[in-house]
């Protein structure tokens, strides 16, 4: 029986590997493995059982725990990354490409350069490929991301105070619209819902679901309803408490 590690590159960048028998790896120890392509170096975050019968053959293979060796050649490797980035850099400069990076990662060995970048329109990068991988010597990968992602690789502290959860725990993005701000009664300026990525904040969809709930039977605002005190029109609501304000028909409150 193999076992099956999942081993995290980068935040929220995780890969499954098949762990050879006889190699002892437990939580947290720092691995190198093999994708098929080229070598990569993480940290296991989580060990399990694998199923009955062979791995996958494509499956990418755990070869060694990290040896000091292995952990000053990553450490070298930052350095390089951060050379290359304003190698890049440099380089869309001159081309006129606008467009903004995010973050440029060689992988272990140094064969493959990813290139994480931002812009408003799609970019036309190809000449800048070119002249990355001549210069640089390794196969160039340019990925375009959205502002969500850019903001969870870049970090931050969110109006919470805080870590922003999407640079932290958040693994995947839901969809978020303006409706679950007004489900929870709070304020629709864009500068209080909107978080430092200008998209509505991640955490309105955290408790909108309970709000549906407790909203479920009381009268929406601006309903006409009746009360002990007479008709009225409801003014607001405390959803939590289960309570409306309503302004009667003498405009009593």
């Amino acid at each position: 029986m193999y076992r099956i590690a999942t081993v995290e590159v980068n935040v929220g960048e995780e890969v499954r590997c098949v762990s050879p028998d006889g190699l002892a790896i437990h939580m947290n120890d720092r691995c190198v493995f093999d994708t098929g392509q080229v070598l990569e170096m993480g940290q296991i975050v989580a060990v399990g059982e694998g199923r009955e019968g062979a791995p996958d053959p494509n499956a990418p293979k755990i070869l060694r725990c990290a040896t000091l060796q292995d952990q000053a050649k990553a450490r070298e490797n930052g350095l390089m990354s951060k050379m290359a980035m304003d190698t890049c850099q440099a380089k869309a400069d001159r081309l006129e490409l606008s467009m903004r990076l995010v973050r440029v990662r060689y992988s272990f060995d140094r064969k493959h350069l990813t290139v994480l970048f931002s812009a408003e329109d799609r970019v036309d990068f190809r000449e800048l490929i070119k002249e990355l991988a001549a210069e640089l010597h390794a196969r160039i990968e340019m990925r375009q991301i959205g502002v969500r992602d850019e903001a969870a690789l870049i970090g931050g502290l969110g109006p919470c105070g805080r870590v922003q959860c999407c640079c932290s725990w958040l693994q995947k993005f839901e969809s978020i619209n303006v409706k679950m701000a007004k489900t929870q009664h709070l304020s629709l300026n864009p500068g209080a819902i909107s978080g430092m990525c200008g998209r509505l904040k991640c955490c309105l969809r955290y408790e909108n679901e309970q709000y549906r709930e407790a909203s479920r039977g009381m009268p929406r605002d601006h309903a006409l309803v009746e009360g002990p005190d007479g008709r009225g029109i409801v003014i607001d609501q405390n959803t939590m408490c289960r309570t409306v304000r309503v302004r009667l028909e003498d405009d009593r409150i």
